[in-house]
């Protein structure tokens, strides 16, 4: 108990940088995960533009955690302009498995659509940004990003389901 005492500064001063870097990481890390995250899926279409990838390989990394059976669309988006509205939609999707899922900035997932509960076979979306008075899907932040999951089911359909999941876009609207 001794040594308590006489080390009680050092032990409180090693307690409050503890506590300084858990609340600063648990702050900070979605932001910068996001932020690596818009840098690879802006480099070839910027934002507000859907890229459609490639099949997974073992060097993929534009998703985290990709899996080998889904082929996978992005789109972040930038609702900065006020009242900016982004459309995403298909027409049609691939008729096997496939959702719609909505980050915000800071990779809190904020809506999900899948083939399950769409009505058809496509979907159209508006999403708003924080504030913004117009209707549709409201993002929690000004940016985020539209991740479209598509399962290949039997690799003899690849060709077909990718051509068809190509058909999602999103378009700024404002």
């Amino acid at each position: 108990m001794s040594w308590m005492r006489r080390n009680w500064g050092y032990v409180a001063a090693a307690l409050a940088i503890a506590a300084a870097v858990h609340v600063a990481s648990v702050a900070l890390l979605p932001r910068l995960v996001m932020m690596r995250a818009f840098a690879l899926m802006t480099r070839n279409g910027g934002f507000n533009t859907m890229t459609h990838g490639k099949p997974v390989t073992a060097a993929s990394r534009a998703v985290v955690r990709p899996s080998p059976d889904l082929l996978y669309s992005t789109c972040p988006y930038d609702l900065g302009p006020a009242g900016a509205r982004l459309r995403v939609h298909a027409r049609a999707m691939p008729d096997t498995y496939w959702s719609v899922s909505l980050f915000d900035a800071e990779t809190d997932n904020f809506y999900v659509l899948d083939d399950r509960h769409a009505t058809g076979h496509g979907f159209d979306l508006t999403i708003v940004g924080p504030g913004s008075p117009a209707p549709g899907i409201r993002s929690p932040t000004a940016r985020g990003v539209v991740l479209i999951r598509t399962l290949i089911d039997d690799e003899k359909r690849l060709a077909r389901i990718d051509a068809v999941r190509r058909g999602a876009q999103c378009n700024l609207l404002n």
